[in-house]
């Protein structure tokens, strides 16, 4: 075997080692352009949450486009009112959903048969007053009555921006952390950071969608609702300079 191919071998060894390697930390020899150690590190911070997104709406279906429309929009109205008159300000309810759909009867062997007509109609409501949700489902639902839906209920923070900072120092003292290690085994010393990148935020946690609630006939029969807290989390990704 001559020179020139083993050389071959010994490029394309070397370029599937490097195929094959998947951690995402590398470390370059100082005294080169691009030298430098690349790092990420995570972090965390807990806090409990201060505001309630409900996604609610109401569902009817009628023989006519009218009586369907009708229907939904009496409870709808009814809904909102008890939402309103709790304490929900209307900058805080928007429309997200309005649809109207014709039902058919598929059975059969001749052609589908016209049954109805099925009208949805689901608004997100924002609760400031976050102790306030388990009541506020309950009259939505007492107002809404056998037409009510609660698609979604989720937790969040209002301004995170505390908890963000919070999580940052801690991500980046994770990914000096593993520079420092790393910069000490390959025998030379940690630099000033040259480039940092950022992702991360609040993460939420909802509620099973797609639960009905019919309507509530006693007073004392309240939906209990428990907030728990939410976790503001950032990774970071460092690039070090490396000195001798």
């Amino acid at each position: 075997m001559n020179k020139t191919m083993i050389a071959v071998i010994g490029i394309v060894a070397l370029g599937l080692l490097a195929l094959g390697c998947t951690e995402t930390t590398t470390v370059l020899p100082p005294g080169q352009d691009s030298a430098g150690i690349t790092v990420s590190g995570s972090g965390s911070a807990f806090g409990e949450p201060d505001v309630a997104v409900l996604t609610l709406g109401v569902e009817a279906e009628a023989p006519t486009v009218a009586e369907a429309r009708s229907e939904a929009a009496e409870a709808m109205d009814a809904t909102l009112q008890a939402l309103k008159d709790g304490g929900v300000e209307e900058k805080d309810i928007q429309t997200t959903r309005f649809s109207i759909n014709p039902q058919y009867d598929y059975r059969g062997n001749g052609p589908p048969r016209l049954t109805g007509f099925f009208v949805e109609n689901l608004v997100t409501v924002k609760i400031r007053e976050i102790d306030n949700t388990g009541d506020l489902i309950d009259a939505a639902a007492t107002a809404g009555g056998d037409l009510i839906r609660i698609q979604n209920l989720r937790f969040t923070i209002d301004d995170p921006s505390a908890l963000e900072d919070e999580a940052r120092v801690a991500a980046m003292e994770e990914a000096k952390s593993k520079g420092e290690t790393l910069a000490a085994v390959a025998g030379v010393s940690l630099g000033a950071p040259r480039s940092i990148s950022e992702s991360g935020g609040v993460s939420r946690f909802a509620f099973e969608e797609g639960v009905a609630f019919a309507a509530l006939p006693a007073a004392d029969a309240s939906t209990p609702i428990e907030t728990g807290q939410l976790e503001v989390r950032v990774q970071v990704q460092v690039v070090y300079a490396l000195e001798e």
